[in-house]
């Protein structure tokens, strides 16, 4: 069983402020993390490496319809201390349209993959945000054995869209009209995640390696049931490892590596094993 703690609260920003605020940092920064594009068995993904050393290295998923460089500014300071591996899913960023179904056991295959060709071996540190929180819930737990942290910032509880509309609250998904206007690679993973609460159930539990679930409090345009259904769900996640802990950002919108880097950051120094710098 784990326990929850609070990082201090930030005033609350409107979602748009968030946005321009998140874009703003990144256009600051313009790409603190070097980035490049590959060619990966024909297709060409956009991948952005840094630091050296350390005694694991820390890959980093975006959330849904997002690039890498929403992980730019946590990246670039994780990496004084280890390398770290972000990129941009397929049809995201620079990176080529999906060629494969967009479920999560395949986007995993696909991270492994692709980490595999460009030389970065286990044991991994691996770090997803919202929808890519549980792409890396289902790495860990596919593959414990090449984990040795995790940190999931405001990820996506695979089954709180049905908890959610179970429970008749409004907001709990993108409504269709919504979708619609998406790119197709969103759209595809968006339907695709539907499979992620069987996939993540049977690939079984927790390691024994430390999870931290960073929570945010501040999501915009939602309900009280809302937000207080989301932190109840995720604390239920941590308590599902045996070093587990939510970490309650107050304050923070959903976006926490941007609203709040140092926690994220902190978090993840953490995890790193000893021999990193």
């Amino acid at each position: 069983m784990t326990t929850a703690h609070h990082i201090p609260h930030l005033p609350r920003r409107s979602h748009l402020a968030l946005l321009a605020l998140g874009a703003a940092l990144l256009a600051a920064c313009s790409s603190r993390v070097p980035a490049r594009v590959v060619n990966v068995n024909g297709h060409h993904v956009e991948i952005a490496t840094a630091g050296a050393g350390g005694a694991a290295t820390v890959v980093f998923e975006a959330g849904l319809g997002e690039d890498w460089t929403h992980w730019d500014e946590v990246a670039s300071q994780v990496a004084l201390h280890t390398r770290v591996f972000a990129y941009s899913r397929p049809g995201f960023g620079a990176s080529d349209p999906p060629t494969t179904p967009r479920d999560p056991k395949q986007i995993v295959e696909e991270l492994r993959a692709l980490l595999a060709s460009q030389g970065y071996a286990p044991p991994y540190v691996v770090v997803g945000h919202s929808m890519g929180g549980g792409y890396m819930e289902l790495f860990a737990k596919l593959h414990a054995d090449e984990v040795v942290g995790v940190v999931l910032v405001d990820p996506r509880h695979r089954d709180f869209l049905g908890t959610c509309e179970a429970a008749n609250i409004d907001g709990c998904g993108i409504p269709e009209s919504t979708l619609a206007t998406q790119a197709p690679a969103l759209i595809a993973e968006y339907h695709a995640y539907a499979m992620a609460s069987d996939q993540i159930h049977a690939a079984g539990p927790f390691g024994s390696y430390p999870v931290r679930v960073l929570t945010a409090t501040s999501h915009p345009d939602v309900s009280s049931a809302w937000e207080t259904l989301w932190e109840t769900m995720l604390g239920s996640l941590a308590a599902e490892a045996v070093n587990g802990e939510q970490i309650i950002v107050q304050g923070s919108g959903h976006h926490i590596q941007i609203d709040r880097p140092d926690v994220v950051v902190q978090s993840i120094l953490a995890m790193l094993p000893s021999g990193s710098p």
